[in-house]
Parts: C-alpha cells; sequence; structure tokens
C-alpha cells in the first residue's frame, strides 16, 4: 500500500512538472518591465540564437523560469545571476542526478543481481528532485552570504556620504562619490544603479530603493528611506545618516555574536556526543553481563 502511494505521488509529480513545462504561468509585468531597462548585452543574450537540442533546451528554460518565485527572484538578482541561466543549471542538474541514478540499474543486471524495478524508478526519481532543487539551495545560501557582504559595505558607504556631506558636498553627489570611491561588487552595483538613475534624471535614492527592494537588501532599503525622509522634510541629512551607520555597526555586531553563540553550540554537540558513546562503550559489558547472569 505504501508502495503504490509512493509510485502514485511521483507519477503526479512527473506528471504536475511536464504540465507546467508545456503550459507555464504568465510572465509577471514586474519581469516584463525590468527587461526594459536591462543592459542591451543581458538583452543580447537572451536573443542569441540556438540550434537544435540547444534550442529546444534553452525554450524549456525559458518556459519555465517564468514561474520564479518572488524569494528566488531576489537571491538571484543579489547575486547578478540570470533567472534563465538558474534554470538551466537546475536542468542540467536533474539530468546528471538521474543519470547518475541509472547507472546501478544498468550495471546490476550486467552482474546478474535482480534489482525491483520499482524501487529503480523511485530512486531515479528521487535523484531527479534532489538534482533540480540543489542549485536553489546553494543559490539560497550564497544570497544569504552576499546580503551579509551588502551590510559590511553600506556601512562603509553611509560613512564615505557622510565623510562628503562634511566637506560640503551635496546629497547626490555625495552619493555618487561614495559609490566611486568603494571597491567591490556591492560598491560597483552601488555605482552603476546611480549612474542609470542620474542619466534618466530619477531620483538617486529611488533607484537605492529598487535595486533593495528586486535584491531584497533591507539596510538599502532602509538607507534610501532615510535619505528620501531627510531631503524631503529638510532634516539635518548629515546627522541621519550617521545615526544609520551606527544602527548598521550595530546590527553586524548582534548578528556576529549570534553566529559566534550557534557556533559554540555546535562545537558542544560533539563532546556530548563523544561522552555519551563512551559512557555505552563502558557500561555495555556490565549490562550484558547483568542480563545474562
Amino acid at each position: 500500500m505504501i508502495w503504490a502511494a509512493l509510485v502514485g505521488a511521483g507519477l503526479a509529480a512527473g506528471c504536475w512538472l511536464v504540465a507546467r513545462a508545456l503550459l507555464p504561468s504568465a510572465r509577471p509585468l514586474r519581469t516584463l518591465a525590468e527587461e526594459l531597462v536591462a543592459p542591451r548585452r543581458a538583452v543580447a543574450a537572451h536573443a542569441v540564437p540556438a540550434d537544435g537540442v540547444r534550442s529546444r533546451w534553452r525554450d524549456l528554460a525559458a518556459r519555465l523560469s517564468g514561474g520564479t518565485s518572488p524569494r528566488l527572484a531576489a537571491d538571484l538578482a543579489v547575486l547578478g545571476r540570470d533567472p534563465l541561466r538558474h534554470t538551466l543549471d537546475k536542468l542540467g542538474y536533474g539530468v546528471a542526478f538521474l543519470a547518475l541514478a541509472l547507472v546501478p540499474a544498468v550495471l546490476l543486471p550486467v552482474l546478474d543481481v535482480e534489482a525491483p524495478v520499482l524501487t529503480a524508478v523511485l530512486g531515479a526519481l528521487l535523484f531527479a528532485i534532489v538534482g533540480w532543487l540543489y542549485p536553489d539551495l546553494e543559490v539560497r545560501s550564497r544570497a544569504a552570504a552576499a546580503r551579509r557582504a551588502w551590510s559590511a559595505a553600506l556601512t562603509v558607504y553611509v560613512d564615505i556620504v557622510g565623510i562628503s556631506l562634511a566637506g560640503g558636498a551635496g546629497v547626490e553627489d555625495a552619493l555618487m562619490v561614495a559609490a566611486r570611491a568603494g571597491a567591490g561588487p556591492q560598491f560597483e552595483q552601488l555605482d552603476a544603479t546611480l549612474r542609470a538613475a542620474q542619466t534618466r534624471r530619477r531620483k538617486l535614492w529611488q533607484a537605492l530603493d529598487e535595486l533593495g527592494v528586486r535584491a531584497d537588501i533591507t539596510p538599502l532599503r532602509e538607507l534610501a528611506s532615510a535619505v528620501d525622509l531627510a531631503a524631503e522634510s529638510g532634516s539635518r541629512i548629515r546627522e541621519t545618516l550617521l545615526a544609520k551607520a551606527t544602527a548598521l555597526r550595530v546590527r553586524q555586531l548582534t548578528d556576529a555574536e549570534a553566529e559566534a553563540q550557534k557556533a559554540s553550540e555546535t562545537m558542544g554537540v560533539a563532546p556530548a556526543l563523544m561522552a555519551i558513546a563512551a559512557v555505552v562503550l563502558i557500561g555495555y559489558p556490565a549490562l550484558a553481563r547483568f542480563l545474562s547472569g
């Protein structure tokens, strides 16, 4: 009964994946709007024609990438990765894990070893699902590290903005100078975002807020809100940014202490398990002799 339920669930999942590939959901309006303002090289990368199997493979990935969840889209945005490329990776991992699971099913009959067909099918489906989900897990882990790097970079960025404001620069000039003063992918993305906003004659803090929303970077959204509030209300923006930098440092210190505490607790698990194993090893002979006697 359990095997029948598992087979039915596997077939249902396979039918659902096939239906989703053949009949993809409508692409969100936000995705279409982002493609309109994407760099030309990114648009050109999607427009490169392919032949035969590569064309069909890319079409299938394009259909599947249309249903990307908002959380995964934010993780890909903070890493600067293309959803289509990510879907191609998922298909590749799925096929590779499926092929790996089929190797025992092919070798066992050659070695005159009987293997249940149902077990081979379920194992292949399980491996294919693991391969399909593995890139998502990797992206989630890397996105968390990227957001921590963004928090550290924004702390330095706010300090440089405050120094520029103290030197007599305007708000927009201070934001632009601070973005060009730093190094690393975060500052490069800030510089590109601010340059694009300045070219389109848009408010720079609105562009920062959109970047924070797209990549789900909470400190960046808070920074944009603070600058917007200071610019609109006429308050002293330098003091506002200094307070924001202090808050970011406190948050980073709190996160670092939490991670250190978590690491300490994890390190304490191994000695505890070793102590339990030693007690069992020492006490088992005496317990076995007592029960046998």
